[in-house]
């Protein structure tokens, strides 16, 4: 019997969940790719019919883990097999991203141009307006929100050239595999949302670079996963920010912008969403201030730890 052809050493991610209406569209678009990749789809537990879906394309593997791990987990399974097939590139394409034929080509075309970056992404726009702008990359703000570099743009005006960015979007990104074996994989405790901008920062501080590569385009169906602005959505933003503001932000500044936050939608925007009559909101302010505040306890609790190194032992 012949070996078997060597697999492609770039890989796409895709982690589905309960998303056969948008898994076809997203998979031709990574089977069009000018240049090779190995695509698996790694499902957390659907009840649709997304397998269906994946059987039909048959060059496509299929990983059901059997429960929804979500993203940063999901993300995670996918990662490790391409990585122990020796991938030197990593792909995170969401379920609702339809990527242009050039799209991994031009990544690669970019990462092989900047070997001191280890992530990139290209031009995201709204699949329902693609003459307007998602993302080019990520900004952060003063009290740690990260958010998406030039969103709502128009692209007739948009002047971003290539060129370094403090992040990159998990939902269209390349990741160099080098780059993940020395800083780690996604951190599974954002479970969705950060878990980019997380691992963004923590390739910074390994020095690190990300980049952005204006001619890798992509169109994003905005919310079609979670859902914009459902309790979900502002539940798991709320309790991420807080894990990411205490394990990235100064120190001196992190302990009370965590506080401030934590007293901001217990005490001002919980009681708001209830005065509008919009209890479910209400509630994910709620529950994201408290679980936030417990998911941000060990680091914060770790980086002070850390100010106090233990006496050594007498002889």
């Amino acid at each position: 019997m012949p070996l078997p052809l060597p697999l492609p050493d770039t890989w796409a991610v895709v982690v589905n969940w309960n998303g056969a209406h948008l898994l076809g569209a997203c998979l031709d678009a990574l089977a069009r790719q000018s240049h090779p990749v190995t695509v698996v789809v790694v499902d957390n537990g659907s009840t649709d019919d997304s397998e269906k879906v994946v059987t039909r394309r048959p060059g496509v593997h299929w990983c059901a883990v059997g429960e929804n791990l979500g993203f940063a987990r999901g993300s995670n399974v996918g990662i490790r097999r391409a990585l122990d097939a020796g991938a030197r590139f990593v792909a995170l394409v969401n379920t609702d991203v339809v990527v242009e034929p050039d799209w991994i080509e031009r990544l690669v075309a970019g990462a092989e141009a900047h070997p001191e970056a280890g992530i990139f992404g290209g031009l995201l726009l709204f699949a329902d307006d693609p003459g307007r702008v998602n993302s080019t990359g990520l900004v952060m703000d003063a009290v740690g929100r990260v958010r998406d570099r030039d969103f709502g743009v128009e692209l007739a005006r948009l002047a971003r050239e290539d060129g370094p960015t403090l992040g990159v979007t998990g939902g269209a990104v390349l990741l160099r595999a080098d780059t993940l074996r020395r800083v780690g994989l996604l951190d599974p405790a954002y479970f969705a949302y950060y878990e980019d901008a997380d691992l963004c920062a923590r390739a910074r501080r390994a020095g690190i670079g990300c980049r952005y590569v204006a001619a890798a385009r992509a169109r994003h169906g905005f919310g079609s996963t979670i859902g914009a602005g459902s309790p979900r959505q502002r539940y798991l933003l709320a309790r991420n920010h807080l894990r990411f503001v205490a394990t990235h932000l100064p120190l001196w500044k992190a302990v009370p912008v965590v506080a401030a936050l934590v007293l901001l939608r217990l005490g001002v925007m919980a009681p708001r969403e209830l005065v509008l009559g919009r209890t479910a909101l209400a509630r994910s302010h709620v529950r994201g201030a408290l679980d936030g505040a417990s998911l941000s306890a060990r680091p914060l609790l770790e980086r002070l730890a850390a100010l106090w190194p233990r006496a050594s032992p007498r002889d």
